[in-house]
């Protein structure tokens, strides 16, 4: 145990479950034995995977260093830890102990309450036995509880600062706000940036001032860079949704996606979690129009990471409906819209509170611009709308919420920023 410093210096990856327990075949208490290697291939381990989740056991985890060190690197990156006491095994006391000095989310199992230990015989665990009625029992509770367990909040230890550099989760205040980033104190007084970057994995945020105002409490953390700086970031602990992408869907993959929303760019169709993918306007034959919801045959021309964004082309015939045709006797000759449609809107009046409050935008396809209240504007953009600081010419991102046909009238509502991907060329 020398070699080991229980100090926390990995940090969790979601989705992983730690199982701690008896290895090989083992005698119980009324003589007779059990085979827990059995008991993790067949069951354990298949319901962690029913949950969602990656298992890892404990005896599989290999590295440079020692067992023990491998071990604990391990109960540090695993998100929740399933611990078997059954046959009193000496690891699995040594291992749970490791795993509460951090703090880990844990079940516990046990063919025996008497095998855990006596200082802590207190804990909830799911009992079991070689019985099928007793292990189907198990397996629905440790899928329940698992699920419980990875929605409580994190409360572990936090990482120390590395001199090579390393994560620090922190809570932190927002010190000043540009259009570029924001900076923000940590509650221990340290100091960091956030840059649009590091708020969402679906896009690059163009514009911080959307999003913060100095005050505000960010639960994120600072990442330490080896010449001592240190940034902040909101997508620790966070799945990287482009790193499966260009495997799932690489180059040339032709899927159906669903449309998300329809912008002057282009139309976004969801591809993998919160990822969007642009059919760019110039590559849309004449003519053509579609609305959110519809089912689009597209194929990927092209992913970059880097700048978080995914251009497709469509890959066969539009289905049918996505091409509405406008209905007679309507004034407007654009396409057919909705409410829910999300749309791109440039401002071409400004009223604010006292004169109207109210926006009108100009969206493309139709004749007459659209309507955004103030009651329908997000807290920003009223206060803005109020501080005169809204300008004609600058673009919105708009639901529709009303449509009145008779008057050939559209009233929408103020959309949140991340609502959207946006085209690298915006950010």
């Amino acid at each position: 145990m020398h070699e080991i410093r229980l100090t926390r210096d990995e940090q969790p990856i979601p989705g992983t479950v730690l199982y701690i327990g008896p290895f090989g075949t083992k005698a119980l208490q009324d003589g007779t034995s059990f085979d827990f290697d059995w008991l993790y291939t067949e069951v354990v381990s298949a319901t962690i995977r029913e949950a969602g989740m990656k298992p890892v056991r404990a005896d599989s985890v290999y590295g440079p260093a020692s067992v023990l060190d491998a071990v604990w690197r391990a109960i540090q990156q695993a998100e929740a830890v399933v611990c078997d006491f059954s046959c009193r095994a000496p690891n699995v006391a040594m291992e749970y102990m490791a795993a509460k000095l951090i703090g880990k989310r844990m079940v516990y199992l046990s063919q025996s309450a008497e095998d855990i230990p006596s200082d802590i015989r207190g804990l909830r665990h799911i009992p079991y036995s070689n019985s099928y009625a007793d292990m189907s029992h198990m397996r629905d509770e440790l899928r329940v509880q698992l699920k419980a367990v990875c929605e409580e909040p994190v409360q572990e230890m936090a990482l120390i600062p590395m001199a090579t550099g390393g994560t620090v989760p922190a809570r932190a205040q927002v010190v000043s706000v540009s259009r570029e980033f924001v900076v923000v104190r940590g509650d221990d007084g340290a100091h960091g940036v956030l840059g649009g970057e590091d708020v969402d994995w679906a896009r690059i945020v163009p514009d911080m001032t959307r999003l913060y105002n100095v005050g505000d409490r960010l639960d994120g953390a600072f990442e330490m860079s080896p010449s001592g700086g240190a940034k902040y970031t909101l997508l620790t602990g966070r799945p990287n949704p482009w790193q499966e992408l260009a495997t799932t869907h690489p180059v040339g993959r032709a899927f159906t996606g669903t449309v998300h929303s329809v912008r002057e760019a282009g139309v976004f169709v969801r591809v993998a979690g919160p990822l969007n993918g642009l059919v760019p306007r110039s590559a849309l034959p004449p003519g053509f129009h579609t609305v959110p919801g519809a089912r689009l045959q597209v194929a990927v021309t092209e992913i970059e990471a880097r700048r978080r964004r995914i251009t497709l082309h469509l890959d066969g015939p539009a289905p049918q409906g996505t091409s509405p045709a406008a209905p007679q006797g309507r004034a407007d000759s654009g396409p057919v819209l909705a409410v829910g449609d999300r749309l791109e809107g440039e401002v071409v009046k400004v009223a604010p509170e006292g004169q109207g409050g109210y926006l009108l935008l100009s969206v493309e396809g139709r004749r007459r611009p659209v309507f955004l209240h103030c009651s329908a504007m997000t807290a920003e953009l009223r206060r803005d709308l109020n501080a005169g600081g809204v300008d004609r010419g600058e673009v919105l991102d708009v639901e529709i919420t009303h449509i009145d046909l008779e008057r050939d009238r559209i009233s929408v509502r103020d959309i949140a920023d991340l609502d959207d991907q946006e085209p690298a060329t915006a950010t």
